[in-house]
Order: C-alpha cells, then structure tokens, then sequence
C-alpha cells in the first residue's frame, strides 16, 4: 500500500500495517531524513526528493523527517512548506504523494512539547529564537502559557542592552539616557511595550534556546544574567540556588546555508554562551573550580546526535508499525541518511552503542550524502556508506531491503 498526503492520523497509526515485516517475522524497516543538505542545498532544492519519498512508499518502507532546524515554525508549518517545496522542485511529481505531514516532521525542538510542556506549562521561561511571533506561535502551541520572549524581556528592562536605544535611534551606544522606547524594527512587532509580564520577584524556571536568535548580543546578555540568578532584575548573583536549566535545540556549530561553505549555528550561539558564562562566574569571584560542574548542571543539549533525540526518533517510527507479532519484538532496521557527519553519523553510532548494550535487536545504518556538509575526503565517521544524493541514497536502502528479505 503506498501512502498519500495526509492520509495517516494520530490514533490509526499502530493499525496502519505501513512497517514491513516481509509477513515472517523478518523485522522492520524505516528511514529518517535529515533535510538541510539532503533535500535542500542552501536555496536549492533537489529534483530527485519527490521520486525518492515515492519508491520508498511503494516499498512500504515508512520514513519521517528530523532537522535540527526549524526555524521557529510550529511542524504542521515547516511540514506545508517542505512538501510545497519537494514538490515544486520535482520534474514529475505525480499521486500518490508520499507522506509530508506534521505527523512525520520531527524539528530540533518537538521533543520538547511532550519532555517539558506539563513541567513548564505554568513557569516562567526565557524564550530564546526568532523571528518573533513564529516561536512564541509554537511557545504556546506546546502549552507554555508563561513563555517570555527575550526581546520583550530586554524591552522591558531598558537598562539590561545599553546598546538598544543607540540602535533604534541610529546614535552612539554611549547614549544610554535617550528614553524612546519601541520594538527593534521588527515587522511582526507591536511598537508599543508588551503587557506587564509576572513580577519580577518570580524567578525563571529554564531557559529555551529553540532557534537562533537575530540579536545575539541581547540574547548572550539574558541568558548569562538568568544563569547568575534566576531572579535577574533582584539579585547579580544568588548562589543559594543552582543555576537555571538552559534547553539548546540543535547542537550544529556548523549547517550548510546560502553561502558556499557552512555558517554558523546554535551551536556556536552555545560556545560563546559557555564562554561568557565562565567569564562573567571569574568577575563575580565564583570559585573557577566550580564552573564546570555548574555548567553541566544546567546546559541541556537536545537534537542530533543526542540520546534524548533519537530515542523520539525511534518512537516515532515505531508508531507507524503494526503491532508486532506473538512471541515478541521483532527486528529493527533503521536507515538515517544525512549530510553531517558530526551529527547525522554521529547519532547512528551513538543509537547503535546504546542498542549494543541494551542487548536490542535494533541496529541502526549511516547512510552519507554529499550535498552538504560533507564533502569527498571529510572523516565520515563510521558512515555505512557514502552517496551522491538522496535519489542514490534510496536506491542503496531498497537493494539492502531486497538482500534482506532473501
């Protein structure tokens, strides 16, 4: 049975039949997507995604999609652009359609709606991403009713960005006492100042970093004054309490964009927080010896190559399988195919280890393209195999599909 756009829904999944199991117990089978530098080279999108997604389909081989993007957008949002897109951009995209649905996007932040909505529905949390009304969108979407923007949170505190005012003025920083206020120029803001957010005497629960901010400065400025306490505008620094939880998205210091060679990402964002965090804790005369623990206490990493990401991942693709058949679990045979080695690759090496030791009959298989960041003579780490692009990709997972089923 192939799938058509849509056509699954939350609930019918288990009874759906769409994982193989060949009808003898031979296991199952499912892809995981990565999609910056699989379907998309910086504007460019690939011709071959289309047709790909279709003959994995009439192999009833299931697939979902994990970025670690998103860009701020809710999944049924990022899921209509991406299949408006692999769509457009093939030379003969023709029914049935294969699934391109919120139901099969996983972006670097989904984990979060199901690990830390009910923990932080009515706590106060820094909201960290742009652009703006696209992440509070998806704050609230995942039941965060006391989400503040970090944007707003600066608004609101004049003082905390000296550099602000200069900028909305066109002035130098150095003008700290010019008192205009407004939104950063932004189109999807209000000019005027947000409703009163909880008094100040609350202190912050976490902090989300889901995309990357437009205003780094600002940004850095926040989430180090969080750290230092938790109650900012109160207190510089409360060492009766430990530092505030801060939740990073995606890991990628590097991903393939526009420009020829790769740019920066949140996990850059992430170094140059660690750094100032340790330079902010030395001019506070925080013990040096007790940074590092107090910045493994707090920074929680998720998105590829994390456990916390590919264990969604697996139960993702698990919920599109039948149920299994008496006497156990069957067999898994997962395929990642990506473009980055450090954490497409890497997240297949660290699922098989834990597999390993868990005694799991679950093994997991790189597949590398080389659309992205990877590039011929770059470490692989361990891929299973090195391909041009994602219509050869498939093809090499169906012919190890059909040695399997022999």
């Amino acid at each position: 049975r192939r799938w058509a756009l849509g056509e699954l829904r939350p609930g019918s999944l288990s009874a759906s039949g769409l994982m193989t199991d060949n009808g003898s117990g031979s296991g199952l089978a499912a892809v995981a997507f990565d999609i910056d530098g699989v379907f998309k080279y910086g504007r460019e999108w690939s011709p071959d995604g289309y047709s790909a997604l279709q003959r994995l389909a009439a192999a009833n081989i299931p697939h979902v999609f994990v970025t670690n993007g998103g860009g701020g957008l809710t999944e049924k949002s990022y899921a209509s652009g991406f299949a408006a897109k692999v769509t457009g951009a093939a030379s003969n995209a023709s029914d049935p359609a294969p699934l391109m649905s919120d139901e099969n996007m996983i972006l670097s932040y989904s984990p979060w709606k199901r690990a830390l909505g009910a923990e932080l529905a009515n706590r106060r949390v820094l909201l960290v991403g742009d652009p703006y009304d696209k992440v509070t969108q998806v704050a609230e979407s995942y039941g965060l009713r006391r989400a503040v923007h970090y944007q707003d949170y600066a608004r609101r505190h004049s003082t905390l960005n000296p550099f602000r005012q200069a900028k909305e003025d066109g002035g130098s920083h150095t003008a700290v006492d010019n008192k205009t206020t407004g939104a950063m120029g932004s189109a999807q803001r209000s000019q005027q100042p947000p409703a009163a957010d909880a008094d100040d005497t609350d202190p912050f629960a976490a902090v989300l970093v889901m995309c990357d901010p437009f205003e780094w400065f600002e940004a850095l400025q926040c989430i180090v004054d969080i750290l230092c306490s938790p109650t900012p505008a109160i207190s510089e620094y409360d060492p009766s309490v430990p530092p505030v939880p801060v939740h990073f998205s995606n890991p990628d210091v590097l991903w393939k964009a526009q420009h020829p060679y790769p740019r920066f990402g949140q996990g850059a964002f992430k170094i140059a927080l660690k750094a100032l965090y340790h330079t902010r804790l030395r001019s506070l005369r925080v013990p040096e010896e007790t940074h590092d623990e107090m910045v493994a206490s707090s920074f929680r990493q998720w998105g590829k190559p994390t456990e916390a990401t590919f264990r969604f991942l697996e139960e993702r693709l698990r919920a599109f399988a039948s149920a299994p058949a008496a006497g156990g679990a069957r067999a898994e045979r997962f395929y990642m195919v990506g473009d980055n080695p450090a954490s497409d690759i890497e997240g297949v090496r660290r699922a098989n280890i834990f597999h390993k030791a868990k005694g799991n009959d679950t093994a997991w298989k790189g597949v590398l393209v080389k659309t992205g960041v990877y590039k011929d003579g770059d470490e692989t780490n361990g891929a299973t195999t090195v391909v041009a692009g994602v219509a050869e990709a498939v093809d090499w997972i169906l012919a190890c599909e059909r040695e399997h089923a022999k």
